[in-house]
């Protein structure tokens, strides 16, 4: 079975700069620590700029009447959005529009009059959106559906984690379980394969048994199956990315070290071969799907309209 833990990419960093398990320069803590460094500083970006929908999650939040403010998922990637519709009961979505906050101002003048009641739309404010105006979310059976770039948990050793090995029903047992955690802890249960997705966040602990080494979830996510990871919110033992970037993470991490040590001349060799990787990498990760043509849909044109082809607005576009 492929270890895809912080252990294995711990010596797969010490294999790149022949660093021995007898040396007191950086501990696991440590080295665990650049590593969640260089994920959130080097990888996240990486992945982020090619905007091929890694670690898109949706959340519906329901509206609440009268009511205009709704956080943002705090998950997200600088606390940023992917897209924001309006969902109904039969799971039909709406195109909700970001507005500027210049648009929701009425204007005036004799020759362009402008009414902000004609906009429809949401604008962000610090960590939530507003949407605009009160009228149009009044109907309660809605729901605003977020989508979001999960942020990667920052990573953790497995010591501080529990794999499920038997599942029975909201009762999971595990290979162990970390000292600090009580029934007051908040998890996350991550997959423990490849995309390594989290199946549920921020679960609330019902019951622990240290002797049966089992863990009781309040709510468990569907999907949990052996050999998924139960960590304390926000942490996970495998790093969230594609398999194929695990090398260049743990070449990161060995240039943070190396860089330490003040080893100039490997340094140097090591930098070269950490552009080269990135390059080979962007090549990968972008387009995900080599085989099919993005549809480019022209939303609000003349076409789109119907004014030209009889069809609604929102209807095919090209």
């Amino acid at each position: 079975m492929i270890d895809y833990t912080t252990d294995a990419l711990l010596a797969n960093v010490k294999r790149r700069i022949t660093l021995p398990d007898a040396q007191n320069l950086f501990s696991s803590t440590d080295l665990i620590a650049f590593m969640t460094d260089e994920l959130e500083s080097t990888i996240v970006p990486l992945i982020h700029s090619v905007q091929q929908e890694y670690w898109v999650y949706v959340t519906d939040v329901k509206i609440i009447q009268n009511q205009n403010n709704y956080l943002i998922p705090v998950r997200g990637i600088v606390n940023g959005l992917r897209l924001v519709t309006l969902v109904d009961n039969a799971n039909n979505e709406t195109q909700f529009p970001l507005l500027r906050p210049e648009n929701i101002a009425s204007t005036y003048n004799w020759m362009s009059p402008y009414s902000a009641s004609t906009v429809y739309g949401f604008t962000m404010e610090d960590d939530h959106i507003v949407a605009f105006p009160s009228l149009s979310i009044i109907n309660p059976t809605n729901s605003i559906r977020f989508r979001f770039e999960r942020t990667p948990s920052q990573l953790c050793s497995t010591a501080d984690a529990a794999q499920i090995t038997v599942i029975n029903g909201s009762v999971f047992t595990v290979n162990g379980i970390p000292t600090t955690w009580t029934t007051a802890t908040t998890v996350d249960i991550i997959k423990g394969t490849p995309a390594f997705a989290s199946r549920g966040d921020d679960l609330a602990i019902s019951a622990l048994d240290t002797n049966l080494l089992t863990i009781t979830l309040s709510t468990p996510p569907s999907g949990v199956v052996v050999g998924d990871w139960i960590c304390s919110a926000g942490t996970s033992p495998i790093p969230q990315i594609p398999v194929q970037m695990f090398p260049y993470l743990a070449q990161c991490t060995a240039n943070l070290c190396m860089a330490g040590m003040a080893d100039t001349e490997p340094y140097k060799d090591a930098i070269a071969k950490t552009a080269q990787m990135k390059e080979d990498l962007l090549k990968l990760l972008q387009p995900r799907d080599i085989g099919n043509v993005q549809t480019v849909v022209n939303r609000g044109g003349f076409f789109d309209a119907g004014q030209f082809w009889g069809w609604g607005a929102g209807g095919t576009g090209f």
